[in-house]
């Protein structure tokens, strides 16, 4: 049986009640109370050897924590989002803390650990390192401010633990290998081996010469010291690195209460490394951003000279023919030409319609209605099959079930078969087309060849006025930005096949995503 006066200030009553039950059955004389003042008036009445405080309103630290008799150790049961405020309220009075949830199993060890030990404050001198520790970690903004911190912890652990090689190493996240980021001493001591075996176990290692675990005490010889403490580095319970610490006079060994403070020390350089990294995801993800919106800027400036091509090319010569028309008619009339004034006027009306037909299209193009009316394979099927208003016979196959696309990946994919069908519209003079889709290998793919005129590919490239006046570069750039790429085979007199391809993520078909 455990001894030791403990006093537990929780205001959850229900939680109060277990942790008090829990401690007294292990032999500890406890004593819950509510609230600070209680806590306060009880300090005063018996001394207590152990004070154990659940934080919920770190600001309120302060008052408890100052009134209390010096020998009193106090252990803060805290939130993870509510540390950084308990270090702040709590000045040089915190001791030690866990963080909720806490299990019985932890608290009964924490417990244990710090009431068979002697105080792990000596004068205050470790709670004000971690203090301040823990005031320049949440201050942290870059990696080069990151490594001035490693190496402030390990020189203040060196001085505080009185070892004299500290070596702080975080496991490389390409590699999966420690890699030294700091160090403290005359020499860097090879603690590699010991290292690894730490963050393998996730468990800290407290070693001296009269360790009679063969392994442990071979490799604490490796490493040419008398003594080791190497504590874990986690991040939301994984491992990710280690701090170890040795000593070579003979004789010298580690205490309980420096493995205590060791811990706490690695607690704020795993939130330090956690802080570094987030903050570079950040940055990344804005230099990604960054990219994206300059991609989106530069797509929309594509856009705009695509639909004034498609209107320039298309309904402003037709509306042109149509003036001139209008102008023959006025001849037509005064010379009582009636037969070929139906004539004209017929021409007019059908240059009309296809005006506004192809208006229409170039408005439908700057926002894709079919792929969310139809669903990419109809929208792409009903856009092929729209060659047949202009007497182009239409083929369309679909090899077996589509995956599930994304929406970027669909509306590139209509994106580019539309300008693909404007190019044969305007430039092929074909009679026949046919567009087969697919997915093989994970690579979604779109053919469309027709029987047309042909060209010579290579002049087209080398040509960039050709290049932009059919859309080719625009496709091209549309492709590569869902990781996709384009190809052109045609020749003089033979037609022309146009495909891309781009690999999808998700294999789940469009049949199953419509059923579920």
């Amino acid at each position: 049986m455990r001894s030791g006066k403990i006093i537990m200030l929780e205001a959850d009553g229900s939680l109060r009640i277990n942790r008090v039950r829990t401690l007294s059955r292990e032999g500890y004389n406890v004593t819950g109370v509510a609230c600070i003042e209680e806590a306060i008036e009880a300090t005063r009445q018996q001394p207590y050897d152990l004070l154990i405080v659940g934080a919920g309103e770190p600001e309120q630290l302060d008052s408890l924590l100052t009134p209390l008799p010096p020998e009193i150790s106090v252990l803060v049961l805290a939130a993870f989002n509510t540390i950084g405020k308990v270090v702040e309220h709590a000045g040089t009075g915190i001791h030690t803390f866990l963080l909720e949830p806490v299990s019985l199993s932890k608290l009964r060890s924490t417990v244990a650990r710090i009431i068979t030990s002697t105080r792990l404050v000596k004068g205050g001198i470790r709670s004000e390192i971690l203090t301040s520790l823990a005031r320049t970690n949440w201050s942290l903004a870059s990696e080069s401010e990151t490594e001035q911190f490693f190496k402030r912890v390990v020189e203040i652990s060196a001085a505080d633990t009185e070892a004299d090689n500290v070596v702080l190493l975080v496991k490389d996240e390409a590699t999966d290998t420690l890699v030294t980021r700091a160090h403290a001493g005359k020499h860097p001591p090879d603690m590699q081996a010991i290292c690894n075996r730490v963050t393998d176990t996730g468990e800290p290692v407290l070693i001296d010469e009269k360790t009679r675990d063969p392994e442990l005490h071979r490799l604490m010889t490796d490493a040419g010291a008398a003594a080791i403490m190497c504590v874990p580095l986690l991040i939301k319970g994984n491992v990710v690195g280690a701090i170890g610490h040795t000593k070579v006079t003979k004789g010298a060994k580690f205490s309980a209460n420096d493995l205590s403070f060791a811990s706490l020390i690695a607690w704020w350089c795993s939130m330090a490394l956690e802080n570094a990294r987030l903050f570079s995801r950040i940055q990344r993800q804005y230099l990604h951003m960054e990219r994206l919106l300059e991609e989106i800027r530069v797509a929309q400036e594509n856009e705009r000279r695509r639909v004034a091509v498609e209107i320039h090319d298309g309904v402003a010569q037709w509306m042109v023919g149509a003036s001139y028309g209008i102008k023959a008619i006025g001849n037509l009339i005064s010379e009582q030409r009636l037969a070929e004034l139906e004539l004209e006027l017929t021409k007019i009306s059908d240059t009309v319609q296809t005006s506004i037909r192809e208006l229409r299209r170039a408005i439908s193009n700057l926002r894709p209605l079919p792929l969310e009316e139809l669903g990419l394979t109809q929208a792409l099927q009903q856009a092929v099959e729209s060659l047949k208003e202009d007497g182009i016979k239409c083929n369309v196959e679909i090899d077996g079930d589509l995956p599930q696309l994304t929406p970027a990946e669909e509306s590139t994919t209509y994106w580019i078969v539309q300008e693909i069908l404007s190019n044969i519209r305007k430039h092929a003079g074909a009679s026949e087309v046919t567009a087969r889709i697919r997915c093989h290998d994970n690579m979604f793919s779109v053919e469309v060849s027709d029987n047309g005129q042909g060209f010579s590919p290579e002049r087209v490239i080398n040509s960039e006025s050709r290049l932009v006046h059919l859309g080719l570069l625009g496709m091209k750039e549309r492709a590569e930005l869902i990781g996709g790429n384009l190809n052109i085979k045609s020749k003089q007199g033979k037609g022309t096949t146009v495909s891309f391809a781009f690999p999808v993520s998700s294999l789940e078909t469009v049949e199953a995503a419509t059923s579920g």
